[in-house]
Order: C-alpha cells, then structure tokens, then sequence
C-alpha cells in the first residue's frame, strides 16, 4: 500500500509538472468562461442567454466527446509509450517495486486528473449560469448536474482503461497518438454504418450521463449500462495490467 500512495503522489507529481496538463486544466476553465461571455456579448442582437440553465450540460458534452479524449490521449502517450523510448520506465520497473503498484498509480492518476477536469468544469459553468445566465446559485439543480458529472468520470475513466490497454502495444507516443486518434473517430463514425455497435464500444459511452438525466429511462437499463461501464473498465485494467507485466524490464 506504501509503494501504492508514493508511486500515485509520484505520478501526479508528474503530471503537473507536464505542460499540457496545465494546458487542459486553463483550457476546462477558459472555454466556458469565453462561450458565456460571448453569447452575454451577442445577446443584444440574436437575442441570447448567455448561459442557459443547461449550460453545465452543454459543456460537459463538449468536453466528454473531444477535449478530454485528446487530453487522456496525451497523458497516455506520456506515461506508456514515451517513458518507454526515455527508458524511464526500465528505471522504474528495476526498483524493488510490485509492477502492480506501478501500473495501479498510474490508472488512478488518470482517473484523479479526470476528476479534476470535470471539477473544474463544473464550477466554472455553474458560476458563469450564475453570473451570467438565468439562473442563481440557489436554483441550480444540483443533484442532477452531479449525476451527470459522476456518470461522466466513470465513461472517461473506463475509456482511459481501453486506451492504456492499447499504449501496451506501442513504444512510441507519436504513433500511439495517431492510431489513438483515429481509432476513437473509427469508433465514433461506425454506428452510423453498422448497427448495434455502439451497445458494445465503450466510446458510444461518451454520453452516457445523458441516460441519469432522463426520466424516461428505466431503473434496469440503468443498472445495465453501469453494469457494462464498470465491467469494461476492469477488464481493460486487466488486460492492460497483463501486457504491462511482461514487458521487459
């Protein structure tokens, strides 16, 4: 558990010590506070709200569909396939560390940072509803934006899972962003063509905060859904974990 928390507080380390982790966290803050001060800026002439009360949402569909799938796809390329071709992870691996704690902190970093993200997120789009939408802080409807943003961790997390399971395959970043990248917009573009693939690709997930939002959903497919979010996060940290394990040190 020790060589757990100082492999985790090593990892955020880090990460903030990345450029482009400051770069995504300034950016989860900018563009909403931009859009609202754009739209509170045209609001004159096309007659806008600056910030609706489902502003919260309209962010976070953004954010789950592109902006943190890029950002996830970065830190992935840094802590696999990059700390491969430095040979930093070789240092690592010869420690007298379990590999099981080197690649359990390094998941849950990505799942802390993802956090972070949509905590940032969050607020910022609450306080620009507040300031310069329609509603006050009082009315926001919490409990709703807190499902939506809990349900959201959970997708971005298990995506993040699938994709260190693919980094497994790659010792060089550049090409595990590329084929990242495309294989995210493969996954994205294929339920047009082939029906029902999105019940079982976890990129279809992206929204899936959107099944807590409605009241028309039933409890069932409810639980069926959390049930296959959860199930592929394990499995893509196990097989992940499993390839991880016997890489050469």
């Amino acid at each position: 558990m020790y060589n757990l928390r100082a492999g985790l507080k090593n990892e955020l380390m880090l990460m903030l010590y990345r450029r482009k982790t400051l770069f995504f966290f300034i950016l989860a803050a900018a563009i909403p506070i931009l859009l609202a001060l754009t739209f509170h800026a045209l609001q004159p002439m096309l007659g806008l709200v600056a910030a609706s009360s489902s502003y919260p949402i309209q962010m976070l569909n953004l954010y789950t569909i592109f902006i943190i799938p890029l950002f996830l796809f970065l830190t992935i390329a840094d802590l696999f396939p990059q700390e491969i071709s430095a040979r930093t992870l070789k240092i690592v691996l010869l420690r007298p560390i379990h590999r099981f704690s080197v690649y359990t902190a390094k998941i849950l970093a990505l799942g802390i940072t993802i956090a972070a993200l949509l905590l940032i997120l969050a607020i910022v789009t609450s306080a620009c509803n507040a300031f310069l939408g329609s509603q006050e802080l009082g009315t926001i409807d919490w409990l709703s934006y807190g499902k939506a943003y809990i349900a959201a961790f959970f997708s971005m997390w298990a995506l993040s899972a699938v994709f260190v399971f693919v980094a497994q395959f790659f010792r060089s970043a550049s090409g595990f962003l590329v084929f990242s990248i495309l294989l995210y917009a493969a996954a994205k573009v294929t339920p047009f063509f082939l029906k029902g693939f999105s019940s079982f690709s976890l990129a279809s997930y992206t929204d899936w905060y959107m099944l807590w939002l409605s009241h028309s959903v039933s409890a069932g497919k409810l639980i069926t859904s959390s049930l296959f979010v959860t199930s592929g996060l394990i499995l893509f940290f196990t097989l992940g974990y499993i390839l991880f394990d016997r890489k050469e040190a």
